[in-house]
């Protein structure tokens, strides 16, 4: 198995595509610390893997300095470290979207919600767990961002637009610094993926959209021994079935 062993971080684990890989890489032999603001949703991630007892679960809101702290210690205790895959990020809440309105309308607590879990939160997080990978002179960070075309599609949210650019930016200028570590840095850009969120907010775009298990197999192989000599590549992800790619 691709991963047995190795102490891995997945945020984003209590729902979507952060739970698939959470999964799949239990399955594969990993140990698994799983971050998440819900600690319902990531107890049933846990318990829908082949092996719950190599899941530890951390409740944590990426915002929060002292959450990076919790988590930061909970891994020194379960480590070494050895992959940080950060997959968390906000583009709706309970009630809407966040789509649909021009930046200006845009309340300033959805811009802090958005980039502060997806952009600021993944620094925050890989810049305390660094440490760890760059003493042992190895490991793997991955990033999950939204693959936008083009900023044609922005038009409407462009806060989460930004974020995920920037993501795909903080991706590449990291694996460039840590390259002399010998720690690889990738991202995986999917657009519409077929998770709960999306079946609720774009319900007509479900049945075209990415399979999360798609991104997940992406996800792994990258942070897998096979993909070593890959890194700062954002690897986008649209499925064949998306109408904009038949056209």
């Amino acid at each position: 198995m691709r991963f047995e062993g190795k102490c891995v971080v997945v945020t984003g684990a209590s729902r979507g595509i952060g739970r698939v890989v959470t999964i799949d890489l239990i399955a594969e032999g990993a140990k698994v610390i799983a971050v998440g603001r819900n600690q319902k949703d990531l107890e049933s991630t846990r318990d829908m893997t082949s092996k719950p007892d190599n899941v530890d679960i951390c409740v944590a809101d990426l915002r929060s300095t002292e959450a990076i702290d919790s988590i930061t210690k909970l891994v020194h205790e379960r480590g070494p470290l050895d992959i940080i895959m950060n997959i968390a990020g906000v583009w709706h809440d309970d009630e809407r979207k966040f789509q649909g309105r021009i930046l200006s309308d845009t309340p300033l607590s959805e811009i802090d919600d958005v980039m502060g879990v997806g952009l600021r939160g993944s620094i925050l997080l890989t810049r305390a767990l660094l440490p760890d990978l760059v003493n042992r002179r190895s490991g793997k960070v991955l990033f999950v961002a939204c693959g936008f075309a083009g900023a044609h599609e922005a038009s409407g949210w462009v806060h989460y637009y930004v974020t995920n650019k920037a993501i795909e930016a903080l991706t590449a200028g990291l694996a460039s610094e840590l390259w002399k570590y010998r720690i690889q840095v990738n991202c995986v850009a999917p657009w519409y993926v077929a998770t709960e969120a999306v079946q609720r907010f774009y319900p007509n775009d479900f049945d075209t959209a990415l399979d999360p298990k798609e991104i997940s197999k992406m996800a792994l192989f990258l942070c897998s021994p096979a993909a070593e000599n890959i890194s700062g590549q954002t690897v986008e992800l649209r499925s064949v079935k998306d109408p904009q790619t038949i056209e």
